[in-house]
C-alpha cells in the first residue's frame, strides 16, 4: 500500500473516531442528560486508549517508508546510536521527519533507553524517577507534565476523586489547560502526551475493573475489528 494511502487510511479512521470521541466529551450535552445515572469516563478513557494504539500503529506502517526517502535512514541509524534522544530528534524532525518516526528509530537503536511513558519506581525511596518521558519536546515540557501527573496521584490519595477515571479526566484537563496557557509545552494537548500519561496513572492508581471490555467495545463501535 502507498504511502499515501496508508496516511489516508489511518486519518479517516482517526478523524471517525474522534468524532465519535466528541459525543462522550467531558460536560457534553450527553452526559449532561444522563446526569449521575451514568459516569462516561470509562468510555473517554477507552477512546484514548484506542487512539494511542491506532497512533502507534500509524507510526510504524509508515515510518520505514519515510525515513528511506533521499537515503536519510543510514544516516538516522547512525546518529540515533551516538546522539541524545532529544538532539537526535530536534535535528531530524527540522528536516521533516516526524516525532514518532524520530522516536521509534532512536529507541530500535539503544534498546536500553527506558520505555517511555513508564518511569522508573525507587521502592528505596518510594518515590518514581524524575526523569520521564512524556512525548514532550523538551526536558522542561516532559518535567512540567510529570507536576501534573504527581499533582493528581496526591489529591487521588487524598481523596479527591471518586474513581481512577475521574483522576484521568482531571489529569487530562490538566494537559490541555497546561497546552493553552503556554505556546512552549502546545504539544501536551497531543494523543500521544495524553497516552502515556493515561498508562502512567493506571500503572499508579489502578484502574476500575472492566476497562479492558471498554476498549473491545469501542472498537467495535468504530468499525475497526
Amino acid at each position: 500500500m502507498a504511502h499515501s494511502k496508508i496516511d489516508n487510511t489511518f486519518n479517516g479512521a482517526m478523524d471517525k473516531l474522534k468524532e465519535l470521541n466528541s459525543v462522550f466529551r467531558d460536560g457534553g450535552k450527553l452526559e449532561a442528560a444522563c446526569g449521575d445515572d451514568c459516569d462516561l469516563g470509562d468510555v473517554r478513557s477507552a477512546f484514548e486508549e484506542l487512539m494511542g494504539a491506532m497512533r502507534e500503529a500509524h507510526t510504524e506502517a509508515t515510518m520505514e517508508e519515510s525515513i528511506n526517502e533521499g537515503g536519510m535512514k543510514d544516516k538516522m541509524m547512525d546518529d540515533a546510536e551516538n546522539m541524545d534522544h532529544d538532539d537526535f530528534c530536534q535535528e531530524y524532525m527540522a528536516q521533516g521527519v516526524s516525532k514518532e518516526e524520530c522516536d521509534e528509530m532512536w529507541k530500535s537503536m539503544n534498546e536500553d533507553v527506558q520505555e517511555a511513558g513508564a518511569p522508573d519506581y525507587n521502592p528505596s525511596r518510594g518515590e518514581y524517577d524524575s526523569n520521564r518521558e512524556y512525548g514532550m519536546f523538551s526536558d522542561e515540557g516532559n518535567a512540567e507534565v510529570a507536576e501534573v501527573v504527581d499533582d493528581i496521584v496526591k489529591r487521588h490519595e487524598a481523596g479527591e476523586f471518586d474513581s481512577p477515571e475521574r483522576a484521568i479526566d482531571a489529569a487530562m484537563s490538566d494537559l490541555m489547560n497546561l497546552a493553552d496557557d503556554n505556546d512552549k509545552f502546545a504539544e501536551a494537548g497531543d494523543t500521544d502526551v495524553r497516552d502515556q500519561v493515561t498508562r502512567d496513572l493506571d500503572s499508579r492508581i489502578g484502574r476500575d475493573s472492566g476497562f479492558g471490555e471498554a476498549i473491545e467495545y469501542m472498537k467495535k463501535l468504530a468499525g475497526l475489528e
